[in-house]
């Protein structure tokens, strides 16, 4: 995996807001190839007139054309940087949006945090155990376009999402202008929400998630497939589609990786001379 460095800035972003944008993480070509692919695992999705959002998860991962986004050069050496080695992918979905008449969209976004730690734990103290990676295939160049609404610094909230009376998504909501190639990262405890489709075409995105090894895959991902191991490209990629399945077995390959590049926390220490 190629080595790119999280700059300071980056940082400083994430942990403002909860959420980066890395702009053309994907070149044209990229882009027209991963358009192609999904728009031939979409099902029907797009000839459907009864159907306006689709959310494919199964299948994503399995798919052996999808394999390099894995342990994407330009967007996973970041995801270790704010996380560390010891991460697998957690989750991956494609989701399409057909353009939606105004009058059609519901009262209510569905403002979430991701993996559900908060359900168990409460809102406050929360760590940051996730990042997701979405990768756009097409522009989201105004208002209310499809792509995900953010609300910034709100993974620092020790309470639920404040929304006034009356009012759809909270004060200051971010409802980003992309590009075709863009990719967003956004962390597990930024409150975020599905935004509808007001613009003129099908928007596209690709997500790949990444959470500390010990956290739980979603079911489609549970237990890794082990054609899907079998394929893999590299021991990285091996180890972040789940190829070391019992988490006391600890894999060297992204620590490896870290350590060359300078970038692995090293141990923790348990005790201190006090």
């Amino acid at each position: 995996m190629d080595f790119v460095q999280l700059t300071d800035e980056q940082r400083q972003a994430i942990d403002a807001d909860g959420y980066l944008v890395v702009p053309g993480a994907l070149d044209a070509d990229a882009v027209v190839g991963l358009t192609e692919i999904c728009d031939r695992l979409q099902g029907g999705f797009l000839d459907d007139p009864d159907q306006h959002y689709l959310q494919l998860r199964q299948g994503v991962v399995s798919e052996p054309a999808l394999a390099p986004l894995v342990s994407h050069g330009s967007t996973v050496p970041l995801v270790v940087q704010l996380l560390s080695p010891n991460i697998h992918l957690h989750t991956a979905s494609i989701i399409y949006k057909k353009p939606q008449d105004p009058a059609a969209t519901g009262p209510d976004r569905g403002w979430h945090r991701d993996i559900g730690i908060a359900e168990d734990l409460g809102h406050e103290g929360l760590p940051r155990v996730g990042v997701k990676v979405c990768y756009c295939l097409t522009d989201f160049t105004g208002s209310n376009t499809g792509f995900t609404k953010l609300a910034p610094g709100s993974h620092s909230n020790g309470s639920p999402l404040g929304i006034r009376a009356g009012e759809v998504d909270p004060p200051g909501v971010a409802d980003l202008e992309l590009r075709a190639g863009d990719a967003v990262f956004f962390e597990n405890r930024v409150y975020h929400s599905a935004a509808p489709n007001l613009g003129d075409r099908v928007s596209k995105v690709i997500i790949y998630g990444y959470a500390y090894r010990w956290m739980k895959t979603d079911q489609y991902l549970d237990p890794p497939d082990p054609e899907v191991l079998a394929r893999a490209r590299s021991a990285i990629d091996f180890q972040l589609l789940g190829g070391y399945y019992n988490v006391d077995e600890v894999p060297q390959a992204l620590t490896d990786w870290a350590q060359a590049h300078g970038v692995d926390p090293g141990p923790v220490r348990w005790t201190a001379e006090i």
